[in-house]
């Protein structure tokens, strides 16, 4: 099989269009349809299901699909090591963080490694914790920089910064709610959450446990899904949150924001990164992992 037309099949395969496929690989669009109608040729079955516009992958597509990936990662791996043969680190690499470390401490510390190894291309994708773990478990990721840890088969979760999470809320909610006791309180804030599968409500309900309080028992006012919303929603009074003091250093300086300390309330949980033992990692990720853990407990410091 060419691996130009195995090329123009995963593009189309992931853009589920001849036409997008085309413009990723600056092929025009008949051009690609001949690249997929010649593999369909050469393995004697249908690779997709064309309905009227939309293209539908089949189950042979399915199948291809799995092995063009190990292709094309292999391909990498090998031109990867072969740099590393001469010294350089290069090559794309796809990692995934979770809200608050893609939005507050991934960027300057992906910056300082690029810095140092500028032929390596990184493509971050965001998600929840669940969500990351989840694709780098599939091999969908390389990596992942999460706030939450599973036990789960294949995959490894190496610490690599401790977080302070704490309770926060506007002066004036703090004021009204000042006679009541830890767990009276807990039970009683209206709250501002963050959403199932976040690494940051995995943490907060392990706090909350030492009070015999489910998480999912809380007065819920409003959920979000990003931690920069859930400050700005604290900020407008909208209630209480737990989140990371990262997330919420800036308000907390000029004095919107306020933290609560409760007697008995465990506030610290740990940022990971996780991969999968049973793939092999590329000179690059191995350098990322390597960086990490020795720059993101500072870089975690320095924010909060």
């Amino acid at each position: 099989m060419d691996i130009r037309k195995i090329e123009a099949f995963s593009k189309v395969y992931e853009n589920r269009s001849f036409s997008r496929a085309g413009k990723e690989l600056y092929l025009s669009q008949p051009t690609i349809s001949a690249h997929v109608a010649a593999l369909e040729q050469e393995l004697e079955v249908q690779l997709f299901d064309r309905i009227g516009r939309t293209v539908v992958p089949t189950k042979a597509g399915d199948v291809l699909y799995q092995h063009a990936k190990r292709i094309f990662e292999a391909s990498e791996l090998a031109i990867s090591e072969i740099r590393k043969l001469q010294d350089r680190i290069t090559g794309k690499l796809n990692l995934g963080g979770s809200t608050i470390p893609a939005n507050y401490i991934l960027p300057p510390l992906l910056a300082r490694f690029w810095q140092t190894y500028p032929e390596v291309i990184m493509d971050l994708h965001i998600g929840d914790t669940e969500d990351i773990v989840s694709r780098v478990r599939d091999n969908a990721l390389m990596l992942g920089v999460v706030g939450g840890h599973f036990e789960a088969p294949d995959l490894h979760f190496e610490p690599i910064a401790t977080d302070s999470l704490m309770l926060v809320m506007t002066p004036a909610l703090k004021e009204r709610y000042a006679h009541l006791g830890a767990e009276e309180l807990l039970r009683s804030l209206p709250w501002v959450m963050r959403e199932e599968g976040s690494g940051t409500r995995m943490a907060m309900a392990a706090s909350l446990a030492g009070f015999s309080i489910d998480v999912n028992s809380l007065r819920t006012v409003m959920m979000v899904r990003n931690a920069g919303a859930m400050a700005r929603c604290l900020s407008a009074g909208m209630g209480a949150a737990i989140t990371s003091a990262i997330t919420v250093a800036p308000e907390l300086r000029s004095g919107q924001l306020v933290s609560v300390d409760l007697p008995g309330l465990q506030m610290n949980r740990s940022f990971y990164v996780v991969f999968n033992t049973r793939r092999s990692l590329f000179p690059a990720a191995l350098k990322l992992i390597e960086y990490l853990k020795n720059n993101a407990e500072n870089q975690v410091r320095t924010q909060s």
